[in-house]
């Protein structure tokens, strides 16, 4: 089958390890990404071009080939990825968030500090000087959002808009559109000097921000499932059913779809506009966006930050896991 290769250096690594040899270093080549988001189609023609970083919670199917449905006299259904593309740098998703202390309260669930973040990117050889393209798996919307909250952290510490996209339908798409993946072991060369910049401000918030935002009115976005939004579900990581005061609804499930191929994907812009405007939200406005733990709010950051343009959009990594560990109030539904 074309999909798995197991070559134990792809080729287009070996002009990289020359490069390493002789002290190269690559120039920086803002420009290349067409966008947030990238098609399979689009990274196959560019691969030379970028640096391949894949994030996903099950590193284990890095080493196991793609699982595969079959029903007789039907075309085979990809039921679960598995392998990488070759030459790809791994993240594992929990390895971007940790537990730090604010205003003397210890939180789980949040960034890394940049002297973590720092080792992160030098332990996985991401490069701060060459186009990211995120690869999630694409198997779920969930792991959209894993890869947006890659694509928030990035950014938070530095490096460009137009130096990071996501692979939109992730590796699913991408092995659906019959290119090939490895199970080789990911061998980084480790020469990488990113080194993460003091935190953009602009892109986050804590939560003394988003209670005096809250106070002044400032547009407050909830990006959990709706039942969660409305109060009558709740994670099992909050111990409270409920949501921000004055917080409209920007569901999870409005916002990404998938696809005949299986894969899940993000929209457009076109089609995210609409949403926000079927939700009567206001598109020209400031606003917080928020969740549990900050991954359902890092995808809805992305859609509206990065997709649409709303430079006026935070988010407030925390979410209501630091917002009740701070002993503040929710509302919901009425008990009765």
């Amino acid at each position: 089958m074309r999909w798995i290769q197991t070559r134990f250096f792809g080729a287009h690594r070996l002009p990289l390890l020359f490069a390493v040899l002789c002290g190269w270093s690559a120039p920086s080549q803002a420009g290349i990404l067409p966008g947030a988001l990238v098609s399979a189609a689009w990274l196959h023609d560019h691969l030379s071009s970028v640096q391949i970083v894949d994030v996903r919670e099950d590193t284990d199917s890095l080493s196991t080939p793609p699982v595969w449905t079959t029903a007789q006299g039907h075309k085979p259904v990809l039921r679960q990825v598995g392998g990488f593309i070759a030459g790809a740098r791994s993240l594992d998703f929990w390895s971007l968030r940790g537990t730090r202390t604010f205003d003397g309260h210890p939180l789980g669930f949040v960034f890394p500090d940049a002297a973590r973040f720092t080792r992160l990117m030098q332990q996985a050889d991401v490069h701060a000087n060459r186009p990211i393209v995120i690869t999630p798996t694409g198997d779920d919307a969930a792991s959209l959002q894993e890869a947006a909250y890659l694509a928030l952290e990035l950014r938070v510490y530095g490096v460009p808009q137009d130096q990071v996209a996501i692979l939109n339908g992730g590796l699913h798409a991408w092995i659906q559109a019959g290119y090939p993946v490895t199970v080789d072991t990911i061998m980084p060369m480790r020469s990488s000097h990113f080194t993460a910049r003091p935190v953009h401000t602009d892109w986050i918030v804590h939560t003394a921000a988003v209670e005096a935002a809250q106070q002044a009115g400032t547009q407050l976005l909830d990006a959990r499932p709706l039942s969660e939004y409305v109060g009558v579900e709740k994670s099992p990581i909050i111990p409270r059913l409920g949501r921000l005061a004055g917080a409209r609804a920007l569901p999870a499930e409005a916002l990404y779809f998938r696809a005949s191929d299986g894969a899940w994907y993000f929209m457009n812009a076109a089609n995210n506009a609409r949403v926000l405007a079927v939700l009567q939200l206001q598109p020209a406005a400031n606003a917080i966006v928020y969740c549990n733990t900050g991954q359902y709010a890092a995808g809805a950051w992305f859609i509206l930050h990065e997709i649409l343009g709303m430079t006026g959009v935070r988010e407030y990594p925390g979410s209501l896991y630091a917002w009740l560990a701070h002993g503040l109030p929710v509302t919901g539904l009425d008990p009765d």
